[in-house]
């Protein structure tokens, strides 16, 4: 087994890039391999990465094969459109050998099965270094590293004599079962494959029947019992169909009724019925009865869109509350934002993809003392339009899909290195879901270790979906997040009670006010009134104040007259790329 003292030889002039979205992993095999690398950067996901890569050059790259961005095969891709020769390591929980040979097909250096010891890592690094020096050099002494690569050849060799005998394997399991795509097992109706088949490009309606909360069902009743209920539904929906049509089972609580030629309104008609129907008498099962509702989408036309645009008007049902038909309709206000969001999505991959993620500083200025530096750091990213957009325009967009942690990973950081260079306090954005991925304590320790950053430095804003979430599990991780030093901010602010109880819940050391009220403070008396009400008891309870949307300076001067303690707004600085 390697230890740390052998890999010197090897890598002591060697630079390092390590990519792993497991915290844990990257924090400890980071730390102990910069003692021996000349240079180790740590990206916790494959789209940081790729944007090291892009400005930098890199002996050797460790990448984990989980990513829930980007595949390891798009990250490779990346890797080698810079240097088609980086060598790189693999780590991977995988474990079946399709899997593993699809990773030997990337053309790697290694793969490494998680779970692994350091040990077995170091033992990897030496290979591969020795190779990589092997190869940059003519007159090393190679006769144990030829004698390791004839090993590491007969064992990828073994591995790929396997390849046939695996395929082998599958197809006569394939064959043995009789698998029948054309056939959902549960209920013995035709499957979505089937479907596709049946839709004929003639005139014809699909109704997309989606069971309402089935994830309740499935919670309250069981898997088993919950089948029973899928196959007594299914029992129902079929007797009750007219001769035009044909019932299709699309997966566990979804199905599809497809009428050839419909009248008239036979369409709407008929989801109408079913919903009569199942609302008039619940499905019984075992010793158990359901009430089953739905949500029913409805699309009349020709060809494939059929089941699209019927799903899609599904969804805009359940949206709405469920238990309810929709008729597909392009310029309704859902799809209109639907196919926004679908946009946001696409520019924020590609801006992932790009490191086309930028941050912007709005300095929040002391009302005291102005010459004291304070940074609110903004997340921005560029269009396919070469335009900066601020978060305001994706953000929802990026909650659908689970790119917020990405964002707070990126712009975190991207702000370390930057505020690492001065002595500048700075406030992040720290949303709901950046806690429950509980990755957030341990992240932002690090950052602080390796940029020498005090967390007294790093103000942490609380958006308002931790404010009204309530939820002991991110209290307590906020309270531990104030107890190692971490200045709380609560942002938005304003009259509601149930904030209040929450900065008491919480501890926060700032409140920024509702920009909504300090904006027209200077022509709307309710709003002055309620701000100074706000700053009266923040003082009485020893908690900064911070005023937001200052854009005149008759609003500035009320803000410093009301006793406010900082100020922030394009009155006083619009966000820039540039620190002032």
């Amino acid at each position: 087994m390697a230890t740390l003292k052998d890999l010197i030889p090897f890598t002591k002039n060697m630079s390092l890039l390590y990519i792993d979205e497991h915290q844990d992993t990257l924090v400890k095999n980071t730390q102990e391999l910069s003692k021996v690398f000349r240079h180790v950067d740590d990206a916790s996901d494959a789209t940081m990465g790729i944007g090291y890569i892009k400005f930098n050059d890199y002996d050797l790259v460790i990448a984990d094969s989980s990513s829930t961005i980007m595949n390891i095969n798009q990250c490779i891709k990346n890797i080698r459109q810079k240097n088609q020769f980086q060598d790189i390591i693999i780590t991977t929980k995988e474990t079946t050998e399709n899997a593993l040979l699809s990773l030997y097909s990337l053309n790697v250096n290694s793969i490494i099965q998680k779970p692994f010891t350091f040990s077995s890592l170091l033992d990897e690094i030496v290979y591969v270094s020795a190779k990589m020096i092997h190869d940059r050099t003519s007159n090393a002494d190679t006769a144990q590293l030829q004698a390791d690569l004839l090993y590491e050849r007969k064992r990828i060799g073994r591995f790929m004599l396997n390849e046939k005998k695996l395929n082998e394997k599958l197809k006569s399991f394939e064959d043995k079962i009789h698998l029948d795509r054309n056939i959902y097992e549960l209920t013995h109706l035709p499957s979505r494959y089937a479907l596709q088949n049946a839709i004929n490009g003639k005139t014809q309606s699909l109704l997309y029947i989606n069971i309402d909360h089935f994830d309740f069902i499935n919670s309250i009743y069981g898997m088993g019992k919950a089948n029973k209920l899928l196959r007594e539904t299914a029992s129902r929906l079929n007797i009750f169909l007219p001769k035009n049509s044909e019932l299709f089972h699309i997966t566990a609580d979804e199905f599809v009724i497809l009428l050839d030629e419909p009248s008239k309104n036979q369409d709407i008609l008929l989801a109408k019925q079913i919903q009569a129907l199942f609302k008039e008498a619940p499905v019984e099962f075992d010793e158990h009865t359901h009430y089953v509702i739905f949500s029913i989408g409805i699309d009349r036309g020709e060809g494939k869109r059929l089941f699209i645009n019927a799903k899609s008007a599904s969804k805009e049902a359940k949206y709405f509350g469920g238990d309810q038909n929709v008729v597909y309709n392009p310029q309704s206000h859902y799809m209109k934002e639907q196919r926004e969001n679908l946009y946001w999505i696409n520019v924020l991959k590609k801006a992932f993809e790009e490191d086309k993620v930028f941050i912007y500083f709005q300095p929040i200025v002391n009302n005291t003392h102005p010459q004291k530096k304070h940074y609110e750091v903004l997340c921005r990213l560029m269009d396919e339009n070469e335009k900066l957009i601020s978060a305001d325009k994706f953000i929802n967009s990026a909650k659908l899909v689970g790119f917020i942690t990405q964002i707070t990973k990126t712009v975190i950081d991207k702000a370390f290195k930057i505020f690492t260079k001065n002595n500048y306090n700075f406030s992040i954005n720290i949303s709901m879901y950046d806690l429950h991925e509980n990755y957030l304590l341990d992240f932002l320790e690090y950052k602080c270790k390796k940029y020498d950053i005090s967390p007294s430095r790093v103000h942490l804003e609380i958006v308002e979906d931790i404010i009204i979430s309530n939820s002991s599990h991110v209290d307590e991780q906020i309270k531990i997040l104030r107890e190692r030093g971490y200045p709380v901010i609560i942002d938005d602010f304003s009259t509601e009670k149930s904030l209040y109880n929450r900065m008491f819940d919480l501890k926060a050391q700032y409140i920024k006010i509702d920009g909504s009220f300090t904006k027209e403070i200077d022509v709307n008396r309710a709003h002055y009134v309620i701000v100074q009400g706000i700053v009266e008891f923040a003082k009485k309870n020893g908690i900064k104040t911070i005023a937001e949307h200052i854009e005149t300076q008759e609003v500035y001067d009320l803000i410093k007259e009301l006793g406010i303690d900082y100020s922030q707004g394009y009155f006083l600085s619009k966000p820039s790329a540039q620190l002032e």
